[in-house]
């Protein structure tokens, strides 16, 4: 449970960055290179950590 809770906050956190950026930029296209990687990093993170092992899947518990 606490693998999964760590993976929504690095996920929250890259969108809470992405969101930064585009208030500070105020455009689509035009980024800030140090917040977008670093949202983009939160973002990977988050979907690194959220992956089960292969043997994980089965061995969960309803």
């Amino acid at each position: 449970m606490t693998r999964k809770r760590i993976a929504l906050g690095f996920s929250v956190l890259g969108i809470v960055l992405m969101g930064v950026d585009m208030m500070v930029t105020r455009d689509f296209f035009v980024h800030v290179g140090e917040l977008m990687v670093a949202s983009l990093v939160c973002l990977a993170l988050g979907i690194f950590i959220d992956r089960e092992k292969k043997g994980e899947a089965g061995k969960k518990s309803p």
